[in-house]
């Protein structure tokens, strides 16, 4: 992950989505932002570089990744945690983030834990949600990354409303690519193999990795405007705290 993610389309894509459908959503000047499963940093450095907050936090269950995410976000205060029973130093934060954690342990697992973060948001904070999607999409790479459960969109709906969020955005991302992807892990969806293998060991090339962020880029314009994809193979959702 620390070695594709500044580059690697589908990376790329989630952060151009996440930066856009932000800045459209009224952010107060200097934000309080949390990104809860930070991985190895580089969300936590677009959102610095983009909203400059007054406060920019993160935590991960990886020491490793925490020492990549420390290289790459050097301001921000980041610490070992669960999102299943989340530290929370901060509250009152205006923006908080958990992109594809939430399917590592499974929603019921982490229910509570995500319920602390929405207490520890300020009256209309916001709140960003992104997990795979389809539980027939499972694949080897799911497997290699330890994720143990995929989502619809109306799951993921109905969590944020059961959390006491007002649901302002719910889509699916990835809708054009959907059959790319169906295409490339159907021979490890039918017969997995015996050692799961993460996708990340074997990015496209340079000229197909251009393309697919082109295709990715106009989608997230649609989003952007308020556009729901039909289908895709991750679900990207955001809730307000009421």
């Amino acid at each position: 992950m620390a070695a594709v993610e500044d580059h690697h389309f589908w990376y790329r894509g989630l952060r151009d989505v996440l930066l856009r459908t932000l800045a459209r959503r009224g952010l107060p000047e200097h934000p309080r932002v949390l990104d809860a499963g930070c991985g190895t940093g580089a969300n936590l450095r677009a959102l610095e570089e983009a909203f400059a907050p007054s406060y920019l936090g993160g935590f991960d269950l990886s020491e490793e990744a925490l020492e990549h995410a420390r290289a790459k976000a050097p301001s921000a205060e980041l610490y070992r945690a669960d999102i299943r029973s989340p530290r929370l130093p901060e509250r009152d934060l205006d923006l908080v983030v958990s992109l594809d954690v939430v399917y590592i342990a499974g929603a019921d697992a982490c229910f509570e834990g995500l319920a602390r973060l929405v207490h520890a948001l300020a009256p209309s904070g916001l709140f960003v949600l992104e997990v795979p999607a389809y539980e027939w999409l499972r694949s080897p790479h799911d497997v290699a990354v330890g994720g143990t459960e995929r989502f619809t969109a109306r799951q993921v709906s109905r969590l944020l409303e059961r959390l006491g969020l007002r649901v302002e955005l719910s889509t699916y991302r990835l809708c054009a690519l959907l059959p790319l992807v169906v295409l490339r892990r159907l021979p490890g969806m039918l017969a997995p193999p015996v050692e799961a293998r993460s996708e990340l060991h074997s990015p496209p090339g340079p000229l197909l990795d251009a393309a697919l962020w082109r295709a990715i880029a106009a989608e997230n314009r649609l989003i952007e405007r308020g556009v729901a994809m039909p289908w895709g193979s991750s679900v990207f959702a955001i809730g307000r705290r009421i």
